[in-house]
């Protein structure tokens, strides 16, 4: 029992990150800041600040804490591997499917997503994969270690669609058609709505879809949560613009890669880009003016900007490296951590203030090694809802058991690394085989051992005596 009381207090203990850069999320940066948080809230942020007695103190110099990452429009946790459809949840067949939820096939214990945690995400909107008209229901989960780390299947915060040539081939095979097959859609879900007891009866006219895919669309045309549709080619994007305000309808743009040619009316209207900066360039017909610097010029232009990973099933783990690009090119670096941040949050359903390092906010957080933006630092130590994840991914544990070891040849005081194997020879029998490679610079040239001989590329004067040989080995194995 005292043990347990022990482990209580450890584990309710608040957290002090003190003398720490502090990339608030809101745009916002502080220096040699302490941030302190007890369990799921952030309880104090600031200067100079006492840390509580009892509390567990990490020095921050040098570091950089930031508001975990926000994936959005990801599938981890619905695929296993991309290639066996059996480990593969994330779609529904069908030409238009907004009653699947893509949270169903979630599953919170996923090799994957400690990958991803890894890289700083600790949430994301999970969304169904695949380009259909109308793929599904979008919801935020929370990437915690448990089994019920799950997302809420009774608030969902979008439906995601598509819009370009290929899906219109569905429907009719024009891009005409597939807006009438939206305006068909969206004008059935009213009727449904108001008419459903008749429906039920048997005694009201036939409807496109499924009442259970109708009703998903109730939020949608209460204005509740948005539609967010991938389209890229500006005529496409001005077509949907107009849709969305005669339905009375939220919408957000996904990729968007030639946005920046109607920022004007994206901006009256009120329309966010989830942008890929590394997905903008030209890559069809429908993205003939791209630009690599569209998340400055949208941003410029007073668009609301987000980015996200391209939705390959292994894409979430990159969403840092894309708001990097996105600042390579031109896109201030403040606004490019709230565009992974508070920016999607507060987009897909966040209250204001989520995914920011401020009194109140919510603890899932992460301390870096440095500038979150830079492809070389690291995720140091990561907290979900103020519990730290300290569990390694399967990957790493992986790189860990088979990675070469350092050691010190007898005799020698240069270290080398040393690869081992088994090599066939041309009698067939199987010997061993070292390769000792030194590890420091203008040292010995790499040495070969086989079958208990040595030999160099330099040949026989190159080797020092000081280096051993070692014992014969057996001529097979």
């Amino acid at each position: 029992m005292i043990a347990l009381s022990l482990l209580a207090c450890i584990i309710s203990a608040p957290v002090a990150v003190v003398d720490v850069a502090v990339e608030v999320g809101d745009g916002t940066r502080l220096e040699r800041a302490t941030v302190i948080f007890d369990g799921p809230a952030i309880t104090a942020v600031g200067v100079d600040l006492a840390v509580p007695v009892g509390a567990r103190r990490i020095e921050g110099q040098g570091k950089v804490l930031s508001p975990g990452l926000v994936a959005a429009g990801s599938q981890l946790g619905l695929f296993e591997i991309g290639l066996e459809a059996s480990a593969v949840d994330d779609a529904m067949n069908g030409a238009a499917t907004p009653g699947f939820r893509a949270g169903d096939g979630f599953n919170p214990l996923s090799p994957h997503i400690a990958v991803d945690r890894e890289e700083g995400v600790t949430s994301v909107v999970l969304s169904p994969g695949g380009a259909k008209l109308l793929s599904g229901q979008a919801f935020v989960v929370e990437l915690g270690s448990r089994l019920d780390s799950l997302p809420d299947l009774n608030k969902p915060v979008a439906v995601f669609g598509a819009f370009d040539g290929y899906v219109a081939e569905s429907f009719g095979g024009s891009r005409g058609s597939l807006l009438l097959a939206l305006r068909e859609i969206f004008e059935d879900v009213r009727f449904y709505k108001a008419n459903k007891a008749a429906f039920d009866k048997g005694a009201s006219r036939a409807l496109a879809l499924s009442p259970t895919h109708l009703r998903a669309l109730f939020p949608v045309v209460d204005g509740k949560v948005p539609l967010v549709v991938k389209v890229d080619r500006a005529a496409d994007i001005r077509a949907l613009l107009a849709f969305a305000k005669e339905q009375k309808l939220k919408l957000v743009v996904e990729g968007g890669v030639e946005a920046w040619l109607v920022g004007a009316e994206l901006r009256a209207a009120g329309v966010p880009v989830i942008v890929h900066p590394s997905q903008s360039g030209v890559k069809s017909f429908d993205a003939l003016h791209a630009r690599d610097d569209l998340a400055a010029v949208l941003h410029s232009q007073g668009v609301v900007v987000v980015i996200s990973s391209w939705d390959s099933q292994n894409g979430t783990s990159r969403v840092r490296q894309e708001a990097g690009i996105a600042v390579q090119n031109g896109l201030p670096h403040a606004v490019a951590v709230a565009a992974i941040t508070s920016g999607p949050a507060a987009l897909f359903g966040g209250a204001r203030g989520s995914s920011v390092v401020q009194k109140g906010g919510r603890s899932s957080l992460v301390l870096w090694s440095g500038d979150p933006l830079e492809a070389l630092t690291l995720a140091e130590q990561i907290w979900v809802g103020g519990v730290e994840i300290t569990a390694p991914s399967r990957e790493r544990l992986l790189a860990e058991k088979y990675r070469p070891k350092t050691f010190q040849m007898p005799k020698s005081n240069t270290p080398v690394m040393v690869n081992a194997g088994a090599k066939k020879r041309a009698d067939g029998a199987f010997f061993l085989h070292f390769e000792a490679i030194s590890v420091l610079r203008n040292s010995s040239p790499k040495l070969r051992f086989s079958e208990g001989r040595c030999s160099s590329p330099l040949g026989p004067k190159a080797l020092a005596p000081s280096v051993h040989k070692p014992s014969p080995s057996p001529k097979s194995v």
